[in-house]
């Protein structure tokens, strides 16, 4: 596993016993977007290629099918940790759209049609069911019933976000916790509840990715991790003839992504 192939930097283990992974570089695939991508619990990827349509690649890297909007607006973000439910989030149009796991159309929903002010930047699935919303007019994270059509948590960020620079790239719930990235701040962290914990201290970020009980991202050349409990991290040197910008992570296969391209690794 890719977990057990580079432990730098944890602690009780002597240096000379740790043996650094070889990235082996597999093959590439076309996409428009290093950050509207997704991963599933089962390790298939899903990103957007350059038609701007849904792709979705077996853990090996490997095209299975698509799914082609009826129209071609551009989807602002992907959330297929549950394949059985695939969420896309048009933010122009205002839309949440669910996939099943043939990549067909479930259900969808108008959010400027549900009573609320203001409108979404970022849209992300609850574990309850629901969807996260962060509203950059009003700056708050809320938590949407679909059921009721209802906020049930409105968290203001106003004392949290500078609302002259603030730059909001992603928002996700992972393991009970809510995850709001700012490119000026860093990661916003909340309960489930939309209660403020903390800020990961880590800027200019686009993206970031969640395996197992550990954060990561890429910046600077390398990929970074973080334990979410522990706080140990660790890195890896990632290829210097590439820019790459995200990342995502899998059994034995490392995603890398640049501005139009993902190259696939397997890791060694």
């Amino acid at each position: 596993m890719l977990w057990l192939l580079f432990v730098a930097g944890a602690p009780g283990m002597a240096q000379d016993t740790l043996q650094a992974p070889v990235l082996r570089y597999s093959h590439s695939v076309v996409t428009s977007s290093a950050t509207a991508v997704s991963q599933d619990r089962t390790g298939n990827i899903y990103l957007l290629d350059e038609s701007q349509n849904l792709l979705r690649l077996d853990p090996w890297g490997t095209p299975l099918d698509v799914y082609s909007p009826p129209t071609r607006a551009r989807f602002s973000s992907i959330h297929a940790w549950n394949p059985m439910k695939i969420l896309l989030f048009y933010e122009g149009s205002q839309q949440l759209v669910l996939l099943d796991r043939f990549l067909r159309p479930i259900s969808s929903l108008d959010l400027l049609e549900v009573n609320r002010q203001g409108t979404a930047k970022l849209a992300a699935p609850a574990a309850d069911q629901g969807y996260w919303l962060f509203d950059e007019s009003n700056l708050t994270l809320s938590k949407l019933n679909p059921n009721v059509r209802e906020l049930t948590v409105e968290t203001p960020l106003n004392l949290l976000l500078d609302r002259a620079k603030f730059d909001v790239r992603q928002l996700r719930e992972y393991q009970n916790m809510v995850y709001l990235l700012d490119f000026n701040s860093g990661v916003l962290v909340f309960d489930n509840l939309g209660n403020y914990k903390t800020t990961l201290p880590y800027t200019g970020l686009s993206h970031i990715g969640f395996r197992d009980n550990e954060l990561y991202f890429v910046k600077d050349n390398k990929l970074h991790f973080r334990n979410l409990y522990t706080q140990a991290a660790r890195t890896l040197e990632l290829p210097t003839e590439k820019n790459y910008s995200s990342a995502l992570v899998g059994e034995t296969q490392l995603y890398l992504f640049s501005q139009k391209a993902l190259d696939v690794y397997v890791v060694e």
